[in-house]
């Protein structure tokens, strides 16, 4: 009798399964706790992955944390990045419609919140997310763009980037504040923002034809 072949899946495999496992586990277990409350022990507890796997594929908690991070940064950018349904009749809309949908990621996103607006985030992860900031900055400037035809203005990208920061700044107080984004302070982020922007930009930009 003939068996079928089955074929064995390679180390490679096991071990993608296994990172992928403990980052969902990540995710989970900062569902319930506080960051500096999840050791890797835990997470590989919680993925019923063998302690010393876990320390063969990150070296601690925090390397788990900037993995999970970068996942996170790459998803908020999927997100920010979708066609914008809403009426847009000046550059302000387009603002308020991306800080609205980041807000919104956030709010479902208890990992998200704790590793990119948290308090308790470390040091080094905030540089991190502030890189990530610089791709969303470019996001705002381009949706702007497209729409409508911005000014020569020098520097214009930072311009954005800090607008950015402005915004995280109101979510970050949210979070310390209240546990989670609130529309709130959603509002208080697009206000904050669209005001430093208008610092630079006309408060009426003209419209691009083709949009």
């Amino acid at each position: 009798m003939a068996f079928p072949y089955t074929r064995k899946r390679s180390p490679h495999a096991r071990g993608n399964e296994r990172r992928r496992l403990l980052l969902d586990c990540a995710r989970q277990l900062l569902a319930e706790r506080e960051l500096d409350g999840v050791s890797l022990g835990d997470v590989a507890a919680r993925a019923r992955v063998p302690k010393g796997s876990a320390y063969h594929f990150y070296a601690d908690i925090q390397d788990l944390y900037a993995a999970l991070l970068a996942e996170l940064q790459r998803e908020l950018l999927v997100v920010l990045s979708r066609p914008i349904r809403a009426r847009i009749d000046g550059w302000q809309d387009v603002v308020r419609a991306l800080t609205r949908r980041g807000a919104g990621f956030y709010l479902d996103n208890a990992a998200a919140r704790q590793l990119q607006i948290g308090p308790k985030t470390p040091p080094q992860l905030k540089l991190s997310d502030r890189r990530s900031d610089a791709a969303i900055a470019a996001l705002f400037e381009r949706e702007i763009g497209r729409r409508f035809r911005l000014p020569p203005v020098s520097g214009l990208p930072q311009v954005f980037f800090r607008a950015v920061e402005i915004a995280d700044v109101m979510f970050s107080l949210s979070v310390l504040e209240h546990g989670t984004v609130t529309t709130a302070m959603c509002r208080e982020a697009e206000r904050a923002a669209i005001a430093y922007l208008e610092t630079y930009l006309p408060a009426r930009l003209e419209r691009r034809r083709s949009t």
